[in-house]
């Protein structure tokens, strides 16, 4: 490695999973259990670079390396924000709920961040291309699109399904137009399953026990 080189990136402790779930979806399951107890994976700004660096190939943003290493506490407070009013409005939504006027106004606000405009790239001997610019830092710009992929999900304007994880003690939300899942994730799945296999095993003993 050259000396000009930045060092290699470190996946900090306890980072949520990645499930392949829709931007905005992905984005607001960065709250996530371990063990029993539920962790922010926004909670540093380590944790910030590594999910952003992670899930870069969602975003029309480039998002470089330097740009990773400069997410300071300030950027993780506005991800904290934005992600916490993203998972009230999308349970709202799932429960047919009213939402809270202060979350609507601060996904509004995040989407209207750094608006980028379409750049005309036309090089000798070439095809013209499409350029997006933006006066903002690649960071504030991601947050902008997130914003907006909620809006479009919230709306309807995705195909996407967004469904709260029923199984005990999950936090996740998924695209239940994707395959027709039940669950977020097969694990949660067999938790389900044996959750109730539990409880119908427990009403059986109680009753015979009561029938004595």
């Amino acid at each position: 490695m050259s000396p000009s080189a930045p060092p290699p990136a470190t996946t900090p402790e306890d980072v949520p999973p990645l499930n392949g779930e829709p931007l905005p979806l992905e984005f607001s399951n960065t709250v996530f259990p371990v063990r029993g107890t539920l962790r922010d994976g926004f909670r540093t700004p380590e944790h910030v670079s590594w999910w952003l660096r992670s899930c870069r190939h969602l975003f029309t943003t480039s998002l470089l390396e330097p740009d990773l290493a400069a997410v300071d506490e300030a950027d993780a407070h506005c991800f904290v924000l934005l992600r916490d009013a993203a998972r009230r409005l999308i349970d709202a939504h799932i429960r047919g709920h009213d939402p809270d006027p202060w979350d609507v106004a601060q996904v509004n606000r995040v989407s209207a961040l750094g608006r980028p405009w379409p750049a005309l790239r036309w090089d000798a001997g070439r095809r013209p291309a499409a350029l997006h610019c933006s006066t903002a830092p690649p960071v504030v710009t991601v947050q902008a699109e997130i914003a907006q992929a909620l809006v479009e999900l919230l709306a309807g304007i995705t195909p996407a399904l967004p469904t709260a994880c029923p199984a005990p003690g999950c936090v996740f939300f998924f695209d239940a137009a994707r395959s027709r899942r039940q669950w977020c994730s097969q694990g949660c799945g067999n938790r389900a399953r044996a959750a109730r296999h539990y409880a119908r095993h427990q009403g059986t003993t109680t009753s015979g026990h009561s029938s004595i």
